[in-house]
Formats: C-alpha cells, sequence, structure tokens
C-alpha cells in the first residue's frame, strides 16, 4: 500500500469523479428544472435520495451488485471505475442542488424566447445557460474533488490491488504500525486538496470577473438640474 501509486490513483480518481459528476448533476438539474416532463419529480427524488445513504451502506451494496460472477457489472469490480462510480453516486445530492438553485435564479422565458426564435434547445444551453452558471459548475467539480480525494466510508469495500486509494492506504499503513508513511502520505494529501483548492479559487474569480457582470447592479447617474437663468 506505500508508495506514490496510491496517491496518483486517488488523483486521477478524483478528476474523473469531477469531471463525471459535474456534467451528470448539472445535466440532470438542468433537465428537472427546464425540461419539466412527467418525470421530473421522480428524478428529483433519485437525485436527493443518495444523500440519505451512509457510505458504508452504498459500499456494501457495491459488493453484492458488482462482485456476483454471473453479473454482466461484473467487469467493473476491481476497477478505478467503479470508485469513480460510487463517489459521484454518494456524493451526487449536493451538486445536484447546487446547480438547481443555480438554475433557479435564471430568467425561466431563456428557453421560450429561444423556442420562439427557432434556436435549438442545446445552443441555449451551451452559449446561455452554461456561460451563466459556470461559477456553479466550478463551484460542483471543485466539491466532487475534494470529496473524492478524502473519501474513505464506501470505496475502503471496493478498492484490489492495482487501485489503491491514498485515503484507504493510509488506514491500512497506521494499522500496519506505520505511522510515519500514513502521516507522510496524509502531508501529501492535504497538499493536494490544498493546490487544488487554491486553483479553484483563482479560477472562479476569473470565471466570476468574465461571465457574471451582468449580476452587478448598474450604476445610475443622475444629473443636476441646470440653474434657471
Amino acid at each position: 500500500m506505500g508508495g506514490a501509486a496510491p496517491l496518483w490513483n486517488s488523483v486521477y480518481v478524483a478528476a474523473l469523479t469531477a469531471v463525471v459528476g459535474t456534467v451528470l448533476t448539472f445535466v440532470g438539474a438542468y433537465v428537472v428544472e427546464k425540461c419539466r416532463t412527467g418525470w421530473s419529480g421522480a428524478l428529483y427524488l433519485l437525485s436527493v435520495l443518495p444523500v440519505s445513504i451512509p457510505g458504508m451502506v452504498l459500499g456494501l451494496a457495491y459488493i453484492f451488485t458488482f462482485n456476483k460472477a454471473d453479473s454482466p457489472l461484473n467487469v467493473l469490480y476491481g476497477t478505478l471505475a467503479i470508485l469513480v462510480i460510487s463517489n459521484v453516486v454518494h456524493y451526487f445530492t449536493v451538486g445536484f442542488l447546487t446547480a438547481t438553485t443555480a438554475l433557479r435564479q435564471m430568467d425561466a422565458e431563456f428557453e421560450n424566447v429561444s423556442a420562439s426564435l427557432g434556436v435549438p434547445f442545446y445552443r441555449t444551453f451551451w452559449r446561455v445557460t452554461v456561460p451563466m452558471a459556470l461559477p456553479s459548475i466550478v463551484g460542483i467539480s471543485m466539491y466532487f474533488f475534494l470529496n473524492a480525494m478524502v473519501t474513505l466510508s464506501a470505496v475502503v469495500f471496493l478498492v484490489a490491488p492495482g487501485t489503491e486509494l491514498a485515503a484507504v492506504a493510509v488506514l491500512l499503513m497506521d494499522d500496519a504500525g506505520d505511522a510515519a508513511q500514513a502521516a507522510a502520505m496524509s502531508v501529501c494529501i492535504i497538499a493536494i486538496g490544498l493546490t487544488v483548492r487554491l486553483a479553484y479559487g483563482a479560477l472562479m474569480r476569473g470565471v466570476s470577473r468574465r461571465t457574471q457582470a451582468w449580476r452587478e447592479p448598474r450604476e445610475r447617474t443622475t444629473l443636476a438640474p441646470e440653474p434657471r437663468p
């Protein structure tokens, strides 16, 4: 469990979790809030359900589901893909609610106006909705990345030889009495998380400055009346 392999596995899994989780949560929130189909209520319920499932229960459920030899999903067991899926599902609700809140702050008539002008919905989504919600999208990706770097409750049941994660390695090294190695790995995790957090902070400021100028109140100047002769 020692060495740099678990650390790079964690960075790789966290990056994939951030990308996949951000796309799925934002698209899911868009479907629920903007499309308003007959399935919106059911989709909303499924999206907020993971927050009520403890990580340990989620990890055990993945073992029973993916570890069956006759299951078509068995091919994912023991791979990094199952760790990404577990993280996305585990932290899906917070990202979904964040995206939902951002979409509710937008004018509900954007889609109607676009439809009346004959603009495809995907163009409106890409040219209007995404830029306006970009700070929230960046925040969601940061949330997924940082939590995937330190998560332990669900993935501790799913790691296999070759897919060890840094947080699990810390736990196992500490149990084996390798306190110094465990402390060093913990410092590396903290350093990566802090670096990514600072990078996201700088990115958030740049994104907000470029895409959120419309939120700033316009300066109103009042001209003083000219004195009468």
